[in-house]
């Protein structure tokens, strides 16, 4: 007898190893844990905005390819999640605004988090306040794109840092952003700014010191001690001693408008090239705009796909394979596509791949580290 039961446990610590090898059990703030494989490099993550889920699929997916696992549910607090960037831990954060509401927050989920899990911390906005893409820098510093109608910076980029301080407010004449949407950076934490009203990729290096921050309070996050409600802000605004900056007129150190007409995603590879999502416009197709490096201040576009595949693409990533990733929003909700052109594509192309998304309108999409 003894011997049966030491050779089962023996089998049942077998079978808990080789699960722990496959997988990670995320806690996340409230007890609600995430479970979700440790997700290799290239991972695709689309941000449904209207169904309120990130959408996870197996890298290099096929034409026929479903949903592996989904960060969905009311834990979550997502509420018309947008744009979304990694950190250098694999922690995803996402952009969310509720148009209803007015509700924007930066939602952060844990590395590997799957399922109905709590954000585990987050960056809360002003209503009316609208976030967009994303990125993050060499020091984990975090860029954002801010749109805020009715305000006095209508158009800003927001760097924060590792502590969710605002550290630097970018807005003014000076800067040429306009309704900015889509965020990248490079390995010079250079920050590439599609500008949707303004035809335009704008790009800052930031200046070194951080400014003294001015004494206007600026709004931080409260968490939540227990699950939101589908429907309700991830954290609440209320205001805190942390000062915002004042708003800093910086200039662009380089601006790109050929091909341009309604900028939406940008994405920089690991060669320097820079990719472009454009929505086009009443004459001009919808495209993805390619500049090859060495960029310059305005050059010529080097590539630019066009497809009957798109009508309103919205969102472009480059995987480490240089295979081109675009999410398309399409007409409306029901018709958003996940559509891969190979490297090196250029002209009139059909994708490699096309995927038909799940019901909904998708915005954004990451691929992990």
């Amino acid at each position: 007898m003894l011997r049966r039961l030491t050779l089962g446990l023996l089998l049942l610590a077998a079978a808990v190893a080789a699960a722990c090898s496959t997988n990670t059990t995320t806690p996340s703030s409230g007890g609600v844990p995430g479970v979700g494989p440790n997700f290799v490099t290239n991972t695709v993550y689309v941000a449904d905005t209207t169904a309120n889920t990130i959408d996870i699929y197996t890298p290099a997916p096929g034409p026929s390819a479903t949903p592996q696992y989904a960060i969905f549910g009311s834990n979550t607090g997502l509420n018309g999640p947008m744009y979304m960037a990694f950190n250098s831990t694999k922690q995803l954060y996402v952009t969310n605004y509720n148009a209803a509401s007015k509700a924007a927050v930066i939602a952060v989920y844990q590395t590997y988090a799957t399922g109905n899990v709590l954000a585990v911390n987050g960056i809360s906005m002003l209503p009316g306040t609208i976030p967009r893409g994303l990125a993050f820098l060499s020091n984990g510093d975090l860029a954002v794109a801010i749109t805020a109608p009715g305000q006095t910076l209508t158009s800003s980029l927001q760097v924060y840092n590792s502590t969710n301080f605002l550290t630097f407010n970018i807005g003014g004449t000076s800067t040429g952003l306009g309704a900015p949407v889509g965020v990248a950076a490079d390995a010079t934490d250079r920050i590439y700014v599609g500008n949707s009203t303004a035809a335009s990729v704008t790009v800052y290096a930031l200046p070194s010191p951080s400014p003294t921050p001015s004494t206007t309070p600026s709004p931080t996050p409260t968490p939540s001690p227990t699950p939101s409600p589908t429907g309700t802000p991830l954290v609440t605004p209320t205001p805190s001693p942390s000062p915002t900056p004042a708003a800093l007129n910086l200039p662009p150190v380089m601006t790109f408008t050929s091909g341009l007409v309604t900028p939406t995603g940008v994405a920089v590879d690991a060669a320097g090239n820079l990719y472009v999502a454009d929505a086009g416009g009443p004459s001009a197709a919808p495209s993805v705009v390619i500049y090859k490096s060495p960029l310059s201040s305005g050059m010529a576009y080097s590539a630019k796909i066009t497809s009957a595949s798109f009508v309103n693409p919205t969102d472009v990533k480059v995987d480490s394979s240089g295979n081109i990733y675009v999410v398309d929003a399409g007409a409306g909700p029901g018709n958003s596509k996940l559509l891969i052109f190979k490297s090196g594509t250029n002209g009139n192309a059909v994708p490699a791949t096309a995927i038909a998304l799940p019901a909904g309108a998708a915005t954004g999409m990451a691929l992990s580290p």
